[in-house]
This record gives C-alpha cells, structure tokens and sequence, in this order.
C-alpha cells in the first residue's frame, strides 16, 4: 500500500488558510525579528512549515489554527536566532521553491502591517504574548541574515562607486 502523500503549502485546505491568515503570521514575526526581509523570509518558511504539518494539528489538544501556527512561528524564530541564515529546509521539500524579490516598498508596508492590530482569538492572543516574551533577544536576531530564497529589489541596494 502506497504512503500518503504529505501535505504541502500549496494544497487545500492549507492554502486557503494560508491566504486568508498570511498577514497575521507575517506580522506576528516581524514583531519579534527587527529585520523585514528577515521577517519575510522566515513568513515563507513558516508557511512551508504550516503546509507539511497540516495534518497534525489536533482539534482535541490544541486551541485555535492560529495559536497552533503562532505557536510554530515561535519555534522556527527560536531555530532561526541558533544560526546565522534563516532556515529554508521546508521550503525546499517536495519541489524547488521561487526566489523572492522585495521592494523598498514591500518592506515599509511589512514593517507597517507589525504595527496594525492582529484582531486575534484568545488563544491566538495568548500564543502571540508567548511568542514576543519568549523571542531571542534582539542582538540574538541582529546576527540573522536572509537565506538566497529572498533578496532586496536591487535597484533599492546602494552601490558604492
């Protein structure tokens, strides 16, 4: 008998969840990671994480979809602060992921959306306070460098003569 085939970010129902939730997970890691193109970049890589762990989420032990996302969000940050590059393991599982080019713009608007109030459950609430009391420190997230699967708009990049 064949295995089943794990979930990906890209199958329904993951990706309509994905979609309608993005901004929140995008947001609640750039609350804690100062970096928005970090910030991004470990966004993709949570969303890749949500998508294969899909089915693993148990209605009867845990709270909300989104406190259980929060909740992985936390984890990846806390892996991420360990190395130096944010991880891309998942994204890379099963298919070749697309680079991620973001402008000058896109990155404003990240570092607006963390500001903008989440209208989050309680239980999502309560993963987010978690997830900002137990981040890394700053320094902790200064040393953190994007992976090669995002990078600046390079018009925005100064060049020295």
């Amino acid at each position: 008998m064949d295995q089943p085939k794990p979930s990906t970010p890209h199958d329904a129902p993951a990706a309509r969840w994905l979609a309608k939730n993005a901004g929140i997970l995008f947001s609640a890691i750039r609350r804690v990671v100062a970096d928005s193109l970090c910030a991004y970049d470990l966004g993709l890589e949570l969303s890749a994480l949500i998508g294969h762990r899909w089915d693993t989420f148990d209605t009867d032990r845990q709270a909300t979809r989104t406190a259980w996302a929060l909740q992985l969000a936390a984890e990846l940050v806390t892996e991420a602060a360990a190395g130096t590059v944010v991880p891309t393991g998942e994204r890379w599982r099963g298919t070749e992921p697309q680079v991620a080019t973001l402008s000058a713009e896109d990155l404003e608007r990240l570092s607006e959306l963390a500001r903008a109030p989440l209208h989050l459950d309680e239980e999502a609430g309560d993963a987010l306070a978690a997830m900002e009391r137990g981040a890394p420190s700053p320094r902790a997230l200064s040393g953190l460098r994007p992976s090669d699967l995002v990078r600046r708009c390079t018009s925005d990049v100064r060049q020295d003569a």
